[in-house]
């Protein structure tokens, strides 16, 4: 399909890259502090526990994973699949908002493992602190697209969440993959 045209709905790839990322997200958070714990002991000369190691880099491994399905996200929206149209009787600041998001969550959703991977393969100490720092943006971000989604859902009445969630679906709602 060309990406010029509106599709119904979402490709299902880009639906399975999309709540891939979320629990690879839930994933990091959960296991950061091995990371740290790794990061210091390789910079330090010391030796870490074989727990910490492996999930040390269990949170590389993801966050690589991260980039690549963002990626993917990235090539399916414009290159590939497209996107839906926005959904009328939404007020334009707050498809504005629903872009500009977007397009910061990409940008830190990129960002963040580019500079963490680049970090642990230079052993730069500056660039584990912006990696570290990414953290906070992309959380107020995730904050503000799920309030954004259930603002669609609940205020503005569009079928947007539905398209996104798997148990939400109605049958026109995603593209299929053929």
């Amino acid at each position: 399909m060309n990406a010029k045209s509106s599709p119904a709905g979402w490709s299902r790839l880009n639906v399975a890259m999309h709540w891939l990322i979320v629990v690879l997200i839930i994933v990091q958070y959960l296991e950061s502090e091995f990371m740290v714990s790794l990061w210091d002991g390789t910079l330090e000369g010391k030796a870490v526990s074989s727990t910490t190691t492996i999930l040390g880099w269990t949170h590389i491994v993801l966050g690589s994973a991260i980039l690549v399905a963002a990626s993917i996200r990235l090539l399916d929206r414009f290159f590939i699949h497209g996107r839906p149209s926005h959904s009328e009787g939404e007020p334009d600041w707050a498809m504005w908002l629903a872009k500009f998001t977007h397009a910061l969550l990409y940008v830190v959703l990129i960002l963040m493992p580019v500079v963490g991977l680049t970090a642990w393969f230079t052993g730069n100490d500056t660039l584990a602190g912006y990696h570290t720092v990414l953290w906070t943006p992309l959380l107020v971000l995730i904050g503000v697209h799920i309030a954004g989604a259930l603002a669609q859902h609940f205020v503005f009445r569009s079928d947007a969440l539905r398209r996104m969630v798997p148990m939400m679906k109605s049958p026109s709602s995603v593209e299929s993959a053929e």
